[in-house]
């Protein structure tokens, strides 16, 4: 295995400034800068509290969460306090812990004085309560999130500690008279009352009910805040309340249940949880999110005659264990199965996970799959791939059969009678990964060819541990030559064996899978096989792909990639690197442009240029490539990226990868998302589409060569599938790296050359 690629976005990631030598700020200044930022810091956490209710990480929808708490003023208060209470509790106890658990605890605690101020007036005694009910929180959030974090599935606790502490606290209220009931929510749930017809009332006083304000006001203030965070989120609650409720009504439920009982807003959260925030949106996404309210519905009704006895509301119990169970579900599933896909990642806005998710999976690897590379060199042709006809079936699925061809596509020479025959026989197979040796079979006799070995299925073999759970094995090799011993440890490309015909192995080749333990015959997993040249025929002609990344199918030839050693030295563009751009536009007018080359805060490569866009970027012993395109959203389209504002866009897209070769007949795809390219309105229909459809994707197909000016990387754009696309958009763009970085990038628009860079220092 080896190291990946970035697949997530550092959006968010803390800026990294840097002082002129011999300059420093007035201490006034810096006194005044600090307070501010810390200031901006505490707001930032606030309404990221708020705002992470409804897995919404956008400012403007926690601003409009917290105003809609304060439609009773005590009500709101009593949250604010139940905030800061875990906040406070938070440090104390925990104080090293991450900022994703800092965010639990807050937005739970805001939930426990949600719940307690709507239930109880706002008096000494409560403050007291609701004071407390920060350590239960904290205590129980910290307790779940390790409980959760299962070695193969990981869950989020969610608002379970909430859940928890509220009952608790609720049964304990039950026994201490200083708590004081208060009547204050039911007057004000008459707000905004009969001018709305009814479903659309049912639905925003169940929006609002999930901060506990069971009135229209709060619902529409709650309904705005989502919709400006996510359109997909606003209409998977929409979905999940019209079908829960149904179900529910249908069934016979009490219409007071889905307000004043809390039982609709589970409704609407579990939708958003599974069609969004959770689950990649798709079309199956969706059916999952009306299936699973549906089913909640159900659940709230066992769960409210299960609490009424003790006098307990069902708060988001429902929401919660539709939630985890279906999660659970979705988690231990074969990775393969791609219908359903859990978000991978950090959780952002559900059209930030759908992008995320069709991009990285088109350009990265599957971060839950081990990579590896081919075990051996030179062109091999896939005989029998991934669910193969023949022996890859059911356990045995994931694997690959190797021969070699020659041109004329036969895979021996002579009559074929004999191994020796085969064009593989005796060929070196090596290590896939760096890892240990733990089974060795070496004393098995090669078959003739057309028999095979029943009774010893694997033959002579090598089973190698990468770590955790994740194993290969080289099977079918020659008698006596394994060149390990158990217990060793070994570097990727070591000799290993060499190809033979011991075991079920009627000619000469190379059996590789990925499978779960170190036993013979162990069930399979799921791989991936990175850095190769794969191409639908046995000679030069063919066409010759570069693959990052792929599941090579049967009858395609495949060959490592043999890193270029003039192009490694080329693609390097170490941190600290700073370039100096002359760019001149196609009316002949010039601007310069500064890039600067260095590590981010989170230890990830970056390109930062000094017209306010940066570029995520990643060099590794095979190759090159970009990722994660920003820019300052000022100004027309062409102007930001083509010319007068941002060269580093132009950048991006000649160069998505770039793979340490210079082989002018091998070409490589790839796709980019439109969205820096395009206007906001195109960019949320383009996230509305993107579920359902390819739309909102530039393809790319580029190819490298090295020649007098260097090594010269030339890239073809296809904007056909973005729809409202600019335009004049560049055809075509070609960078050339000499020593040091790129020197040059042209573009190209109908044949024409409409931007020229060079560096001049």
């Amino acid at each position: 295995m080896t190291s990946r690629a970035p697949s997530g976005s550092r959006i968010g990631s803390p800026p990294v400034t840097h002082a002129e030598p011999g300059e420093a700020a007035p201490s006034g200044s810096r006194t005044s800068a600090g307070a501010f930022a810390r200031l901006g810091a505490g707001l930032g956490a606030l309404t990221a509290s708020y705002a992470a209710v409804l897995f919404a990480p956008r400012p403007a929808a926690g601003v409009l969460f917290f105003v809609a708490t304060f439609i009773v003023p005590a009500h709101g208060l009593a949250g604010l306090l139940g905030l800061f209470a875990a906040e406070g509790w938070a440090r104390l106890v925990t104080p090293s812990a991450a900022s994703a658990d800092a965010l639990l605890h807050r937005f739970n605690g805001l939930l426990v004085g949600l719940a307690l101020g709507h239930l109880y007036a706002l008096t000494w005694p409560l403050v007291g309560i609701i004071t407390a009910s920060g350590l239960v929180v904290v205590l129980l959030g910290s307790v779940l999130t390790r409980a959760l974090a299962g070695p193969t599935v990981a869950l989020p606790p969610l608002s379970l500690p909430f859940v928890a502490a509220t009952w608790l606290l609720l049964l304990a209220a039950s026994r201490l008279s200083a708590i004081e009931l208060t009547l204050e929510p039911v007057y004000a749930g008459h707000l905004g009352q009969g001018l709305l017809p009814e479903p659309i009332e049912l639905y925003l006083r169940a929006l609002g009910a999930i901060f506990f304000q069971l009135n229209v006001p709060a619902g529409a203030l709650v309904f705005v805040g989502l919709l400006l965070a996510s359109r997909w989120a606003t209409l998977t609650s929409m979905l999940g309340f019209a079908v829960g409720s149904a179900v529910y009504l249908g069934l016979g439920g009490r219409p007071d249940d889905l307000t004043t009982a809390y039982v609709g807003f589970n409704f609407i959260v579990v939708a958003i949880a599974l069609g969004g925030a959770f689950v990649v949106p798709s079309a199956a996404a969706l059916l999952l999110a009306a299936g699973a309210s549906a089913l909640t519905a159900i659940v709230a009704a066992a769960h409210l005659a299960f609490l009424a006895p003790l006098d307990l509301p069902v708060l988001a119990f429902p929401f919660i264990l539709v939630t985890l169970v279906v999660l659970h579900t979705l988690g231990v599933r074969p990775t393969s199965s791609t219908a359903l896909r859990r978000v991978a990642g950090p959780i952002g806005t559900p059209e930030d996970n759908v992008t995320r998710a069709a991009f990285g999976a088109r350009r990265y690897p599957d971060p839950r799959l081990p990579l590896f590379f081919l075990p051996v060199s030179g062109p091999w042709v896939v005989t029998q791939a991934v669910g193969g006809s023949l022996t890859h079936r059911g356990a045995w699925a994931h694997a690959w059969d190797f021969e070699v061809a020659g041109d004329d596509g036969r895979t021996f020479g002579g009559d074929g009678r004999r191994p020796e025959d085969f064009l593989a026989w005796g060929a070196p197979v090596v290590a896939p990964a760096d890892g240990t040796v733990v089974r060795v079979v070496d004393d098995l006799p090669d078959n003739p060819v057309g028999e095979v070995d029943l009774v010893h299925n694997w033959g002579n073999l090598v089973i190698l541990w990468h770590g955790a759970s994740v194993y290969s094995a080289l099977c079918h090799l020659q008698r006596g030559s394994v060149a390990v011993r158990e217990g060793a440890h070994v570097i990727r490309g070591q000799l290993l064996g060499r190809v033979g015909a011991s075991g079920r192995a009627p000619v000469p080749h190379l059996h590789f899978q990925a499978q779960i333990s170190a036993e013979i015959g162990a069930r399979t997993r799921p791989a991936q096989l990175i850095h190769y040249v794969e191409s639908d025929g046995h000679g030069p002609d063919h066409a010759q792909r570069y693959r990052s990344f792929g599941m090579p199918p049967a009858g395609v030839t495949v060959r490592a990639l043999v890193p270029d050693e003039v192009v490694r030295r080329v693609l390097v563009l170490p941190p600290g690197t700073a370039l100096t751009w002359r760019v001149t536009g196609a009316d002949g007018q010039t601007r310069s442009e500064r890039w600067s080359s260095r590590v981010d805060p989170l230890g990830l490569r970056e390109l930062v240029a000094d017209v306010g866009a940066r570029l995520g970027l990643h060099v590794d012993p095979s190759y090159l490539t970009t990722y994660d395109f920003e820019h300052a959203p000022r100004g027309r389209w062409w102007t930001d990226t083509c010319g007068r504002r941002s060269l580093l866009g132009l950048f991006h897209l000649g160069t998505p990868r770039v793979p340490q070769l210079a082989e002018r007949a091998i070409v490589w795809d790839d796709q980019l998302p439109a969205a820096p390219w395009v206007s906001a309105p195109v960019r949320a229909l383009h996230a509305l589409l993107r579920p359902f459809t390819e739309r909102g994707a530039i393809r790319t197909r580029s190819r490298a060569a090295v020649d007098a000016r260097g090594l010269v990387v030339t890239t073809e754009l296809d904007w056909s599938r973005v729809l409202l696309s600019p335009a004049t958009p560049p055809q075509r763009i070609e960078v050339v790296w000499r020593a040091g970085g790129p020197a040059l990038i042209s573009a190209w628009t109908d044949g024409r050359e409409v931007l020229r860079a060079e560096v001049v220092t």
